[in-house]
């Protein structure tokens, strides 16, 4: 090919079958969901939404559940309809008042942006042997 010649080409996920069409799950996020779903959190007192989700270790894990699936779902028409369960399944929670999202907000007129991980609770060490003793109990 010249070097005058115009080259178009389709992004890997177009050409090869199976392959994601996000690189990770900040892009799907950024590039679908937020646009897909997000509307719902403006202006709600219903539901919660933090602009730094990343920061949220349950959120990452229900999104990168939803991003992984949904890529699956691209390739797979059986696979949509499984999609779509486990979105209604996770998005009711990600959004809650009561979700990863609880102690944050977006700004409103009197208020600023918070943003607020959760604290993770202390856990103590398994004792020794513990997991022998009660599979076999």
């Amino acid at each position: 090919m010249s070097e005058t010649e115009p080259t178009t080409s389709l992004p890997a996920a177009e050409t090869e079958p199976g392959t994601p069409l996000y690189t990770d799950v900040e892009g799907w996020v950024d590039g679908y969901f937020a646009p897909m779903f997000l509307h719902r959190t403006t202006d709600s007192t219903r539901t919660r939404w933090c602009p730094r989700w990343w920061d949220h270790a349950e959120a990452i894990a229900r999104l990168t559940l939803l991003w992984n699936t949904w890529e699956t779902a691209r390739w797979d028409p059986a696979a949509k309809p499984g999609w779509w369960l486990d979105l209604d399944y996770h998005l009711p929670i990600l959004l809650s008042p009561d979700g990863p999202f609880r102690s944050c907000r977006q700004p409103d007129d009197r208020r600023a942006a918070k943003h607020d991980p959760a604290k993770h609770p202390a856990t103590e060490p398994v004792p020794e042997g513990w997991w022998r003793t009660a599979s076999t109990a």
